[in-house]
């Protein structure tokens, strides 16, 4: 699973013409925690056990929060919750416009920041 759909965290995302819950975190993303290097391999989808036609199934849906982790370090991997992963550093990510979001959100935030100053500034006067 490259993104993490129906995710607790997550913002909304048009894809193929539809508007879906997207995680926050997306495959290819190396973060910093506890002072490892980890990259985002996969998301998990939650699995559950359902009888049907006289028969246990398991079934998969959406909105699972493990990932699967990969320690640049050491090379092993692991399943690591999505509130580490939310919570820790970015270093960066891999996903195709994914620094460039970054930068864009940056840049939004540094103009709300001098749009909010310049009207104190224009209140004091």
């Amino acid at each position: 699973m490259i993104r993490q759909y129906k995710s607790q965290r997550h913002r909304r995302v048009e894809i193929a013409g539809r508007i879906r819950e997207i995680g926050t975190v997306p495959v290819g993303t190396i973060v910093l925690i506890q002072g490892r290097k980890l990259q985002v391999e996969a998301w998990i989808p939650r699995e559950y056990t359902a009888f049907e036609r006289g028969r246990f199934i398991t079934k998969r849906i959406a909105g699972g929060h493990l990932a699967q982790v990969r320690d640049l370090a050491t090379g092993k991997t692991g399943h690591l919750s999505d509130a580490w992963l939310v919570d820790a550093v970015s270093i960066r990510t891999d996903e195709p416009d994914g620094r460039a979001l970054q930068r864009r959100a940056r840049d939004r935030a540094a103009a709300a920041i001098d749009a909010a100053v310049a009207v104190m500034m224009e209140e004091m006067q």
